[in-house]
């Protein structure tokens, strides 16, 4: 797979962290963005994760795609055994767990990397709370695992993702401390989670500190969210869940790429018959009311700020102003409906002596698709038309053998049909989903780096003015499209991130250029329309990667082309640069110092002495400052100066010879060490003999 994310963010961040891994040292700053900035601190890059271990056996792009498979493979699982420690048998665990991975929900985010590493534990983590508070249970190693579940959530990736994991997990809680009744069992599931929270607490640490250094500390606002882009439109909400097997492309069908949410028809029709079959069992009612309630507010938070009931959470809900794209609450909606759908063919395959029951809540399933009907006949709705009621005629029938269940022969088949009509019609759907369109038979790690690829291990920062062509991949690796420099290795005062990394001194650097800022957008769509020789020397860029069909002249008045160049880019030196470390006399004089970069967060600047020059003078090197950088001056700790407040900048006694800086953040040791409480804690639950029954 090689989607945008995948090899404009995410394939960036994890070659960072392999490769830092790889050389022993913990990834804790990239240099090669932002003029270097947090790493470790950014939670999605999920630096802390052990699946990260993966990336020891191939190159970036294959070790991602590995990543993603066996988190499906894992989710799939998971669900086989939440489903199974709920009763069912197994043909409704393994239909669970088709449509816990082949829903449209999944599929779009398995091509984003970081949301899916935590999606994929939702399973586990319900498991987790399911085997602690029902009767049963042995509890130390119930505990262990949730724990162990319950840190991998936390250090996996995407904030808002782990939130809706979250959400998910009270919902759960709610529900089985309602059907187990034993409400002492909630502090052994407090203990698990508090633990599970310890062992994650470097991740914890590092993100909220770098939270508090952010000029995005929090998420859109509501009319960045009410766009279409990134919430649900009602009109297309029936199409977004329903899906289509037709030859469509999915996020124009659904309204949007973030509102790709398809259960099938079949598989929507049996997740509301599930709901409706526990609701109206007694003993089962808690865990039908809280899921329903649930799949209700998750399916109405995803339709964005249009409705009052997301306007309420979002003023008083701790942590859901966070919201990146309110459509991707519908992930909540499919995990809860995978289960229903499961829990559904769970009831009409043990034809129970109230199977007929079963038959008469089915007409709710069929009056809400009808009514889907009605509304698309009205135009009020978008439906597909006679695409849905082939699978959605086929379902009804098989639910009719089941419910009359002639023979038990037959009502075997019945349920074989049941589970193929699912899963071939995902499949089906699946075909022309996002996720086949951005399969490739080149991986991005092999992709040529263009001219711009030459700058590697030369001094000096870059920045491209190349375009934004989404749809040719090797066209915005070779054009350095932020952040995709990494991938060739060559530092840039450029970057892309919509979170963390956006720090409170890069927005004040893009309001001192732009006369009118966007803070989210790459630098270089903030700056001047022309880039003169002194304002760029003052930034630090040596280099710019231009695409030719711009004008040169206009946009790099007095810098010079060089010999890297190709038919479509050109690398642009600017004559007027002095150094990445340059130090400033008293009479003003602006003279080159040697940087040494010995590893990410470690800078060495040998200052040259001049024989009778005995004076004082400002260092400044051209990486970003950030809280954690340290300073020694021939080996003496000094203080940093505030400098330009973007630049990391020394004041240098008279004889100064030498001055090294480190990276060293004041979380790393107290995270380092309750991390390792948690995970002995978590082991020690593991093996504590005392596994009696409550």
């Amino acid at each position: 797979m090689v989607a945008f994310d995948t090899f404009a963010y995410s394939g960036p961040n994890y070659r960072v962290t392999m490769d830092q891994w790889r050389a022993g040292r913990i990834p804790l700053w990239n240099d090669l963005i932002f003029g270097g900035v947090t790493h470790a601190g950014n939670p999605q890059a999920g630096v802390f994760s052990p699946t990260k271990v993966i990336g020891l056996l191939a190159d970036t792009n294959r070790a991602m795609n590995l990543t993603v498979a066996l988190h499906l493979v894992l989710m799939a699982v998971t669900t086989v055994f939440l489903l199974r420690r709920l009763g069912a048998r197994p043909p409704a665990a393994f239909v669970a767990a088709v449509v816990m991975v082949a829903n449209g929900a999944v599929l779009t985010r398995s091509i984003q990397f970081e949301q899916i590493i935590v999606l994929a534990w939702a399973p586990a983590l319900l498991w987790g709370i399911t085997v602690v508070l029902l009767p049963g249970a042995r509890r130390w190693r119930a505990m262990a695992a949730t724990g162990a579940v319950t840190a991998m959530v936390l250090v996996a990736g995407h904030p808002q993702i782990v939130y809706q994991v979250i959400v998910l997990a009270t919902v759960w809680t709610i529900a089985m401390a309602l059907l187990g009744r034993d409400h002492r069992r909630l502090l052994d599931l407090a203990a698990a989670v508090g633990v599970g929270a310890l062992a994650a607490s470097v991740h914890l640490l590092a993100a909220v500190s770098a939270t508090r250094d952010s000029a995005i500390s929090t998420g859109r606002d509501l009319d960045e969210l009410a766009s279409p882009l990134l919430s649900t439109r009602p009109e297309f909400l029936a199409q977004s869940l329903l899906g289509s097997v037709r030859n469509v492309n999915d996020g124009m069908f659904a309204g949007g790429f973030e509102s790709i949410a398809h259960l099938g028809v079949a598989g929507s029709f049996l997740a509301v018959l599930g709901l409706v079959v526990l609701v109206a069992d007694p003993v089962r009612r808690p865990l039908g009311i809280t899921m329903a309630v649930a799949v209700t507010l998750s399916t109405v938070w995803a339709l964005g700020p249009r409705t009052p009931v997301f306007r309420w959470a979002y003023d008083v809900l701790p942590g859901f102003d966070l919201a990146r794209g309110s459509a991707r609450w519908l992930g909540v909606t499919t995990v809860f409906g995978a289960i229903a759908v499961g829990l559904a063919v769970d009831s009409l395959a043990r034809r129970r002596p109230d199977v007929r029951r079963v038959a008469r809540l089915a007409a709710v399933p069929t009056g809400m698709f009808v009514g889907v009907l009605v509304l698309g006949a009205l135009d009020l709705v978008v439906v597909s038309g006679a695409a849905i009621v082939v699978p959605w005629i086929v379902t009804a029938v098989l639910v009719v053998v089941l419910v009359v269940g002639v023979a038990p022969r037959t009502t075997g088949y019945a349920i074989v049909g049941l589970v193929l009509v699912v899963g071939l019609e995902l499949a089906a759907t699946s075909r022309h989903s996002s996720i086949a369109a951005t399969t490739s038979s080149i991986a991005f790690d092999d992709l040529d780096p263009g001219p711009g690829g030459g700058l590697a291990g030369l001094p000096g920062l870059t920045i491209a003015f190349t375009d934004d062509a989404w749809d040719d991949t090797a066209y915005l690796v070779a054009g350095f499209r932020p952040n995709t420099n990494v991938l060739a290795g060559v530092a840039t005062l450029d970057g892309y991130d919509g979170g963390v990394q956006v720090t409170e001194r890069f927005a004040a650097l893009i309001e001192r250029l732009a006369p009118a800022p966007e803070i989210e957008l790459p630098l270089r769509n903030n700056l001047p329309p022309a880039i003169g020789i002194d304002l760029a020397s003052d930034l630090g860029l040596r280099w710019v990667l231009m695409d030719d069909r711009r004008d040169a002249e206009a946009l790099l008045p007095g810098w010079t082309s060089t010999e890297m160049s190709d038919d479509v880019f050109t690398v642009w030196e600017n004559p007027a640069w002095i150094g990445d470390a340059v130090m400033t006399e008293s009479d003003g004089l602006v003279r080159p110092a040697g940087l040494d970069t010995r590893a990410p967060g470690h800078l060495v600047i040998d200052v040259e002495v001049e024989p009778g020059v005995d004076v004082a003078r400002t260092l400044v090197v051209h990486r970003q400052t950030a809280p954690g950088w340290t300073a020694t001056v021939d080996g003496r700790a000094t203080e940093l100066m505030p400098g330009d407040g973007f630049f990391l900048t020394v004041e240098l006694p008279a004889g100064a010879a030498e001055v090294e800086l480190h990276y060293r953040p004041r979380w790393l040791l107290p995270g380092i060490l309750g991390s390792l409480a948690g995970m002995a804690a978590i082991v020690a639950m593991a093996v504590f003999p005392a596994t009696r029954r409550r």
